[in-house]
């Protein structure tokens, strides 16, 4: 039998955004804009750029804005002119988004929690050691 690990894993990440889409979908979510929660969540104490979720989610500019302001027009974030360069966007959540940040990190623990559950730390580390390796990818390498 042949194996196509770049197809199965192409497949999996369609269903865990399926499966990110299904929870975020009751709090009017998609799974992009519960992640950019769960980031901006997990960095309270950084000042966070527009530009640094462009680098987290590997996105465009243009994307990154025209979601953060679908966030914006939901009350869920701001976005500021940054202090230190006007060419900049600070992102901040508002009371809305803060709301939200527990239920997002305990789904997201849960999930971390059921493949531990099931795989066992050890093998989730390699899994995450072959993640890294697409991750790492540029162009046409390999």
């Amino acid at each position: 039998m042949a194996y196509n690990t770049g197809r199965y894993l192409k497949m999996a990440a369609r269903q865990l955004t399926k499966n990110f889409d299904q929870f975020a979908r009751q709090y009017d979510l998609t799974s992009t804009q519960m992640s950019i929660i769960d980031y901006l969540g997990r960095r309270t104490t950084a000042q966070i750029l527009q530009r640094d979720i462009e680098q987290e989610f590997n996105i465009r500019r243009s994307t990154a804005t025209l979601i953060l302001q679908r966030m914006e027009k939901k009350g869920l974030l701001q976005r500021f002119v940054a202090h230190h360069d006007a060419r900049q966007k600070m992102v901040q959540l508002t009371a809305k988004g803060q709301e939200l940040i527990t239920l997002i990190s305990q789904y997201m623990a849960s999930q971390q929690a059921d493949l531990e559950q099931h795989f066992g730390t050890t093998r989730i580390r390699e899994f995450e050691e072959v993640l890294q390796y697409y991750l790492n990818l540029e162009g046409d390498q390999h």
